[in-house]
């Protein structure tokens, strides 16, 4: 690999993390005036539009080749429905550094299914990072239990567990299909199948109702959440996995939680606890230690 493809691979990566690092807070702001199902499901409805636009401008097609088609539907179901719904869900049930902190499991998780995907048994340091990722994980749910905060309980913690790793499941499927057609080919049909899922959401859930409700800074994060995190993100990512390898790409996935828990203090106000910086400090040993795994 050229010194300038690293660069470009290394650059996409990041601004991607950069976006994504920010998600938790702007969808918690989302929930202020929403429930988190109805945000999850407004990211790929605002965004199908856009979508709709760059496939009609630039002709980008899917073959209707069996493999291509599961592999859109499993990076549109997985990335773009499930994890934005089961992660919106749990932020209104915690908090943004909480669900910050829980996005470093993310490392772990593309791990383990890249594992299961190659058939071939990790060695004793992804074991390990395993093993104290989760624990990292369950320091925080156990927190929960206990914590006297408003607004955080273990069910939101575990939703966002939940949709971290159907996001994961997305991710490689997407960075597969990526490598023959693209990353605007694959993201923005992506997008277009988790619409034709999540209108009805929108519709029977959601209704006018909820839609007038919601404020001003809760249109303007959904619209980030929906053209940041769904399309650019989402496509910068699926480059650089597709590019630069799952395993290897995806422990960046660990800077994740230092932009999300370093915002959330300033712009919501939320208590920044010593068991949450022990949590993050554990699940980032975990993922570090699953780094160390010979490649």
């Amino acid at each position: 690999m050229s010194e300038t493809t690293r660069t470009r691979l290394y650059t996409f990566a990041l601004l991607a993390i950069l976006i994504y690092g920010v998600t938790p807070v702007f969808t918690k702001v989302g929930t202020l005036t929403a429930d988190g199902v109805s945000v999850g499901a407004l990211r790929a409805v605002v965004a199908a539009p856009v979508a709709a636009l760059v496939i009609a401008i630039t002709g980008c097609r899917i073959p209707l080749r069996r493999d291509a088609v599961f592999l859109v539907l499993v990076s549109g179901l997985g990335g773009l429905v499930l994890f934005p719904v089961f992660f919106s869900w749990g932020v209104q049930f915690t908090t943004a550094g909480r669900a910050a902190a829980g996005t470093a499991a993310g490392a772990v998780m593309a791990g383990a299914i890249m594992a299961v995907l190659n058939r071939q048994m990790p060695g004793w340091p992804w074991w390990i990072g395993v093993a104290v990722g989760s624990m990292g994980a369950l320091l925080l749910i156990w927190e929960a239990l206990g914590l006297s905060v408003e607004g955080v309980s273990w069910q939101g913690d575990a939703l966002v567990f939940l949709g971290m790793f159907m996001g994961v499941v997305g991710y490689v499927a997407g960075s597969k299909l990526t490598a023959e057609l693209g990353a605007v080919t694959v993201t923005m049909w992506s997008v277009l199948v988790a619409a034709a899922f999540l209108v009805p959401v929108v519709v029977f859930h959601s209704g006018v109702a909820t839609l007038v409700a919601i404020d001003v800074p809760g249109w303007l994060a959904i619209c980030s959440l929906a053209w940041g995190t769904t399309i650019l993100a989402y496509l910068l990512w699926n480059r650089a996995l597709a590019d630069g390898g799952v395993t290897r790409i995806g422990a960046l996935q660990l800077l994740q939680p230092i932009i999300g828990i370093g915002l959330a203090p300033v712009i919501l106000g939320e208590p920044l606890t010593p068991t949450l910086l022990l949590a993050t400090l554990v699940i980032l040993a975990g993922v570090v230690l699953v780094q160390r795994e010979p490649r």
